[in-house]
């Protein structure tokens, strides 16, 4: 039938989840008279510049991120919608063939889940044949980007309520079912207690957390028959207040004799409504009763209330939170960094004709993750557009501590040695190669417990809400300024 929609396969429709210059420029590298399809490319993802108001990151969505590149597959159904599009029609058939036996044979570095980064380290390094590097580009961008912006925020929000629990409630106000899910999940890492979103706790065993919704209340003839039946059948639930009038909704419930758990405010003056029920509710006996507060509630908010002494107990944080809502984008990049190409190639070592990347060989640096070293030359790559420059090749951070704080992150190249005496711990790690997953995907919990000691190595400066600092603790060492600084001068003063 005409319109008639059918549910797309999940593994199917997330492989064409890409934009279409992947596969124009994959079929440009795959037919190109040089086989440049045949180099490797080295990738790294970063953000240049963190979103407002915030002064660190979390980095997130690692876990589905490996899970597609190693699944990631051409079906016949997809391959014969690409050949239909006018740009495919003159493509050679091989390139076809080569979709339909697509499959990953790189190499992924990257920072574990929950680590605190800051603008220009990697988040992530990809190390695989062009094509297979570049295809996999928009669903790794997206797919960290998004999660990252969220769990970010979730450690904003979690930190300023000063070891009150906070519950993501978002998932009807995030942009899509997926989102939602997503978003659940970044906001676990990022410090959330639990979330209202039942398929995250079914798929990764995040609390599930839930009250009511004002209709429940008023599709009863009176406020107290509601709160009774709820709490009849939910007797460690949460009783929603603020549908009539919060304070006579509480004494109705201590007239009644209904011993809940907690009662939720979500509207009104959260301060003097709290600060009123709580002391109604101790009077009456009622000290355990916890008190949750929510209704478009943020950071400041929280923070504003907790210092005015509100006696909160619990926040659930659903729009400001799932959406980002102060600024909804992370601008992370995905760029070509260096490149290993085969001792044969004809590509100049010493010269480019790109403006904005150079081609230069280290004889001295070993392509330490690729097999028969004197095979391959390892070709440098950076971009000079103006307030975009990139440092050229694969990277390790090593991030040093002092007095269990972080002092400072020295970026290197990735076979570059540091000081003896500096103790400094590596960052990124290698979580692909040959096909494999190579460290244990850790459960959320564990991944939630990393970044909060994380987030206890964060010097005060980057956790105020009301002062970003203008600085960021981020150094890059003497030999990969010197070297950038090379390539600069060899583009701007070609032979």
């Amino acid at each position: 039938m005409a319109g008639q929609l059918t549910p797309p396969n999940t593994e199917e429709y997330t492989t064409l989840c890409t934009d279409l210059y992947q596969l124009t420029m994959a079929a440009a590298y795959y037919v190109s008279p040089n086989r440049i399809s045949n180099n490797k490319g080295i990738f790294e993802m970063f953000v240049r510049r963190l979103p407002l108001n915030r002064s660190y990151i979390v980095a997130a969505g690692l876990e589905q991120t490996l899970h597609f590149i190693l699944d990631m597959k051409f079906s016949d159904k997809q391959i014969s919608y690409i050949r239909s599009i006018d740009g495919f029609k003159t493509v050679d058939e091989d390139f076809f063939d080569y979709l339909r036996a697509f499959k990953f044979t790189g190499i992924v570095w990257a920072v574990p889940e929950g680590t605190i980064l800051f603008p220009n380290e990697p988040l992530l390094r990809i190390e695989a044949p062009m094509i297979e590097a570049q295809i996999i580009e928009t669903y790794v961008l997206s797919m960290i980007n998004f999660q990252s912006l969220i769990a970010t925020k979730a450690s904003r929000i979690v930190s300023a309520a000063g070891g009150r629990s906070v519950i993501e409630f978002g998932s009807r106000r995030a942009h899509g079912p997926q989102a939602g899910f997503l978003a659940a999940r970044a906001s676990f890492i990022g410090g959330c207690t639990g979330t209202s979103n039942m398929l995250a706790g079914l798929e990764l065993g995040i609390p599930l957390f839930g009250t009511m919704a004002h209709s429940f209340i008023m599709s009863f003839e009176k406020e107290e028959e509601a709160f009774q039946q709820f709490n009849r059948v939910f007797p460690s639930g949460f009783l929603l207040v603020d549908t009539y009038d919060s304070i006579r909704a509480v004494k109705k419930i201590i007239q009644a004799g209904i011993h809940t758990n907690g009662i939720r405010l979500d509207s009104g003056d959260l301060l003097h409504l709290s600060l009123q029920i709580r002391k109604i509710l101790d009077q009456a006996g009622y000290s355990s009763t916890k008190i949750m507060a929510s209704g478009d509630l943020n950071e400041y908010q929280i923070k504003e209330l907790l210092n005015r002494g509100a006696p909160i107990d619990l926040f659930a944080v659903g729009t400001e939170l799932v959406t980002s809502r102060d600024d909804p984008a992370m601008n992370g990049v995905y760029k070509l960094v260096a490149m290993r190409v085969p001792s044969s190639s004809s590509l100049s070592s010493s010269s480019s004709s790109s403006s904005s990347s150079l081609v230069t060989t280290d004889k001295k640096t070993k392509p330490n993750d690729f097999s028969d070293d004197n095979k391959w030359h390892l070709l440098y790559k950076i971009k000079t557009s103006p307030g975009k420059k990139t440092y050229p090749g694969p990277k390790q951070i090593h991030r040093i501590l002092e007095n269990n704080l972080i002092k400072n992150d020295l970026v290197t190249l990735d076979n570059e040695t540091v000081d003896n005496d500096i103790n400094s711990i590596l960052l990124l790690k290698k979580y692909i190669e040959h096909g494999k997953i190579l460290e244990e995907i850790p459960s959320m919990q564990t991944i939630q417990k990393f970044h909060l000691q994380q987030l206890n190595t964060v010097p005060s400066r980057f956790k105020d809400l009301d002062h970003i600092p203008e600085a960021f603790p981020v150094q890059f060492s003497n030999k990969l300024v010197r070297l950038r600084n090379e390539i600069s001068h060899r583009i701007e003063n070609p032979q």
